[in-house]
């Protein structure tokens, strides 16, 4: 079995960048109580330290710590969040649903894409691409698919040499048109797949489909088979 691709967005983890901000805040802070001893230890009697240069250092580490602990219990409330969202979650399995995202995986069935055109084109160009950017496939719209609002487009692994796609790999849907003017119209692209399955991994809500995984932001809109 292949395993599902991941198109959810990076962000940081902030359970981990909180444990690495304590980690890393214990080691500069003893690292300051050593020099601040060799100090103090070295001073000249004639000419003592300055009490409050240190003692500033001091309230600036307590106030690092705080915000520290802050950030931790910030995290718990977001893991309980999610889990909250999880459950909710859970009615949306078998739904069919629109997800904000020209990339999707090739499993060997159909990839299901859609475009909408803002405006009527007088031409276009569908193509789609591997993750270097590669252009596999290509061909040009119908008439009928050039009119403006959404187009679906099914894509089985087609290659232009001939040939299917590799099974299992990330690819992307560009459709670039023109109007009668010349001028350059953007089009939107969205997949249409089915959900299979919660994901609470991601530090946010993800779904997991035939065509990989993604975030629940990401969903444009549900629709039931």
């Amino acid at each position: 079995m292949t395993d599902a691709i991941s198109f959810v967005p990076v962000s940081q983890n902030p359970a981990a960048n909180a444990a690495t901000a304590q980690a890393s805040l214990a080691d500069n802070f003893d690292t300051f109580l050593t020099i601040l001893t060799a100090q103090i230890q070295n001073q000249d009697p004639l000419e003592p330290m300055d009490s409050n240069q240190f003692t500033e250092q001091l309230v600036q580490f307590s106030g690092v710590e705080q915000q520290i602990r802050v950030n931790s219990q910030l995290e718990t409330l977001v893991k309980a969040t999610n889990s909250n969202a999880g459950a909710s979650l859970s009615g949306y399995l078998g739904q069919q649903a629109e997800i904000d995202s020209a990339g999707a995986q090739y499993t060997g069935d159909p990839v299901n894409w859609r475009y909408t055109l803002p405006s009527d084109a007088a031409k276009a160009t569908i193509t789609v691409t591997d993750a270097s950017g590669k252009v596999l496939y290509s061909r040009t719209p119908a008439a009928g698919d050039l009119k403006a609002g959404q187009h679906d487009f099914a894509w089985d692994g087609e290659l232009n040499g001939g040939g299917a796609a590799e099974a299992g790999e990330p690819y992307w849907i560009n459709v670039v048109a023109e109007d009668a003017n010349g001028a350059t119209i953007t089009p939107a692209h969205s997949l249409v797949t089915t959900i299979t399955g919660v994901d609470l991994t991601y530090g946010e809500p993800a779904l997991t489909t035939p065509s990989g995984v993604f975030a629940y932001a990401d969903i444009k809109r549900l629709m039931r088979q």
